[in-house]
């Protein structure tokens, strides 16, 4: 695998912006040993997305270039896997269409990559900006791929970090690939607000056995459209956002859980479920004695927004033990299967070194037996 950096843009009607992204990537500071490329893939857009990417890559003067590719078939993984195809370098940034990566982002990023191989994925730290003043209920949490992903840098326990800025190792990648690995989720696609797709993706690659980790120094800014701030909007984001949990859920049970079999796969459900119901109870207390059109009743209502979708996603339990089934398989059969051929592969590597060196000691001690003769 080659080194260097892949900076990948995956868009849906992203002309209006596009260009103030590709402004900060142009923007980078990167030293002059790294190797790096753009590649952006337009999927499936509506208006003049690839236009605007073309002409603004050209207004910017860069000398790196810039591959513009279109992917028919709607949905965020799909645009994701032809990226994937399609980079050069071992490691590939996702760069959202509304993220301004600070100057010196791709620079810490192939370092951290580069100095620690055990890392599958890395997450950043991304800052909101609004384009108009935020209602408040818009502002202190995380639903927007925003702020801290642990407290400090280093490996996440949880095992996942948000899409947006995240760095992957293509050669994770291309283990999961070997193994069959085939994606649950579409997440995004066109218009539709589902999602999960980078949750599912760090989960796959924790199980090939690297680690999913943050840093703190990785910032960028997420832009925020006021269209984004419209109350409709953010509670279908939620409502929508929430339906990949019958995936998320069995992936968050057997990797962080350790959970293998189907009885402690029920009773982990009824575990998380419980623990739901419990959150809400002060939730729906709250919202009596709340004004219903307040700031602090609408953040309120987020809440329970987001738990009545997740304890609702249990009542597809079927689906839900299907998918965990799948995972389980997927894991212990087709990865393990991967892995062992890997150890066998280094092994032979190392024995083949191993006679190379026995070779070479071999001839140096007849040329030296040589030589006293002579001499």
């Amino acid at each position: 695998m080659r080194l260097g950096i892949t900076i990948v843009i995956c868009t849906y009607n992203g002309a209006k912006l596009l260009p103030e992204t590709i402004r900060h990537i142009a923007s980078q500071r990167i030293s002059s040993y790294i190797k790096w490329e753009v590649l952006v893939v337009d999927n499936a857009s509506t208006d003049n997305t690839s236009e605007v990417v073309l002409e603004e890559w050209e207004k910017q003067g860069q000398p790196t270039q810039l591959h513009l590719f279109h992917q028919p078939r709607q949905g965020l993984t799909y645009a994701r896997e032809l990226a994937l195809s399609h980079s050069k370098y071992e490691f590939v940034l996702f760069c959202d269409d509304d993220n301004w990566l600070c100057p010196d982002y791709l620079n810490l990023a192939y370092q951290l990559m580069l100095s620690h191989p055990e890392i599958g994925v890395l997450g950043g730290n991304g800052e909101l900006v609004f384009e108009s003043p935020p209602p408040k209920w818009a502002i202190g949490h995380g639903f927007f791929a925003n702020g801290p992903q642990a407290k400090t840098p280093g490996p996440v326990s949880r095992q996942f970090v948000y899409g947006a800025g995240c760095v992957i190792r293509k050669s994770a990648y291309e283990t999961l690939l070997h193994a069959g690995f085939r994606p649950l989720l579409t997440d995004r696609v066109a218009g539709t607000l589902t999602a999960g797709g980078d949750y599912e993706l760090c989960y796959a690659i924790a199980m090939a056995g690297y680690s999913i980790w943050y840093e703190d120094k990785l910032k960028f800014k997420h832009f925020m459209p006021t269209t984004r701030l419209n109350w409709d909007y953010f509670t279908r984001f939620i409502s929508e956002g929430s339906k990949c949990f019958e995936v998320i859920m069995p992936y968050r049970i057997h990797v962080n859980m350790g959970c293998r079999s189907s009885i402690t796969f029920w009773l982990m459900c009824m575990r998380i479920a419980g623990s739901y119901f419990m959150k809400s109870l002060p939730l729906l207390a709250t919202r009596l004695f709340l004004p219903a059109d307040s700031e602090t009743a609408k953040l309120n209502a987020i809440k329970l927004v987001s738990l009545k979708t997740k304890l609702y996603s249990f009542k597809n339990y079927k689906v839900m033990k299907l998918n965990f089934d799948s995972i389980i398989k997927f894991h212990e059969e087709n990865l393990q299967k991967i892995k062992r051929q890997q150890h066998i592969g280094s092994l032979f590597n190392v024995q083949a070194t191993r006679c190379a060196d026995s070779d070479l000691n071999h001839l140096l001690l007849v040329l030296i037996n040589i030589y006293i003769k002579i001499s």
